[in-house]
C-alpha cells in the first residue's frame, strides 16, 4: 500500500468515526436530495471545471 493510499485511507476512517462529520453527510445529501442546496452561477461551474 503506498503512502497516498495509507492517507487517504486513515481521512476516510477519521470521517466515519466522527459524529459531527457524519452527521454533516447526512444533512448534505438530504438538501441535494431534495434540491435544496447551493447552486453555483454558470460563471462560477464555468471556473470550477476549467481545469
Amino acid at each position: 500500500m503506498s503512502a497516498d493510499d495509507w492517507e487517504r485511507e486513515q481521512e476516510t476512517l477519521h470521517v466515519l468515526q466522527s459524529s459531527n462529520l457524519m452527521q454533516q453527510i447526512a444533512e448534505s445529501m438530504e438538501t441535494n436530495g431534495s434540491s435544496k442546496g447551493y447552486k453555483p452561477t454558470k460563471e462560477q461551474l464555468d471556473e470550477i471545471t476549467s481545469f
